[in-house]
């Protein structure tokens, strides 16, 4: 089941119920750690994010302010949901569990956590919601983007040949070797030379299938439509790129 992942959050309450509490031992501030919310670097204020190892916490409140998000808490209950328009995502602070908009249910690793009032998520739970979410430590940085968001991204670096600023920014690491440029290039060629000038993103939507995170967004052309195919890790990075004339992903969608 597919979910148009959120990318509306208008306010958010302080939880201070039911979650962990972070010690001196437990984590220490980023210092100058910041964070990118599709594009926008996140002004702090008076909160921090926080690193404890190899993982990294931000803010909820700030977080959900840029992506324009509507959060309610229930204290009877310790749930907490997320809403916009006729979506709403739920999940329990003393559970590891999201309920999504279509009723799938996943999880993150890490846990929720609670300081002088504020609530922290690690970057799992945003991955688990829908977003994009990863750490780049070369630049000290955490990076959270909506799914159409990324697909706009990637699809404009595809269309104006920027294939090694792709590699360096999406793909990377271990993911290289499975998604190698010159293949990337002759698949945007192909389909590209027969449907037209890009024009933009028509719509993308989400989905969580078997453990991996899928992006699939729908690219208008000046002659025809085609669908960009995303596969993205825990990390934020690409390990699926596959683009297709929509004619022939809604002949194989029709025949399942």
């Amino acid at each position: 089941m597919k979910s148009r992942v959120a990318a509306v959050i208008l306010s958010i309450l302080l939880l201070a119920a039911g979650t962990g509490i972070w010690t001196v031992n437990e984590a220490k501030a980023a210092g100058s750690l910041s964070v990118v919310v599709n594009g926008q670097a996140l002004q702090l204020a008076d909160s921090s994010t926080y690193k404890n190892g190899a993982n990294v916490w931000v803010p909820l409140r700030e977080v959900a302010e840029v992506l324009k998000y509507k959060i309610a808490y229930e204290g009877s209950t310790g749930t907490v949901k997320l809403s916009r328009v006729n979506e709403v995502i739920e999940f329990k602070l003393s559970s590891r569990e999201i309920l999504l908009a279509d009723k799938q249910k996943v999880s993150y690793e890490g846990s929720i956590e609670t300081r002088q009032g504020r609530l922290y998520v690690p970057l799992s739970f945003l991955t688990s919601i829908g977003l994009v979410a990863g750490y780049n430590p070369a630049d000290n940085r955490a990076e959270i983007y909506s799914p159409e968001v990324t697909a706009g991204a990637v699809t404009t670096l595809l269309a104006t040949g920027q294939y090694e600023e792709l590699q360096k920014r999406y793909i990377g690491g271990s993911s290289s070797q499975a998604l190698a440029l010159p293949v990337i290039r002759q698949n945007w060629e192909q389909v590209a030379g027969v449907a037209g000038n890009y024009l933009g993103v028509k719509a993308a939507v989400s989905e969580w299938k078997e453990g991996t995170f899928v992006i699939q967004s729908t690219l208008t052309f000046t002659a025809s439509e085609a669908v960009l195919t995303l596969i993205v890790d825990s990390t934020g990075k690409l390990t699926g790129l596959k683009l297709a004339p929509a004619t022939a992903v809604k002949a194989v969608a029709d025949q399942q």
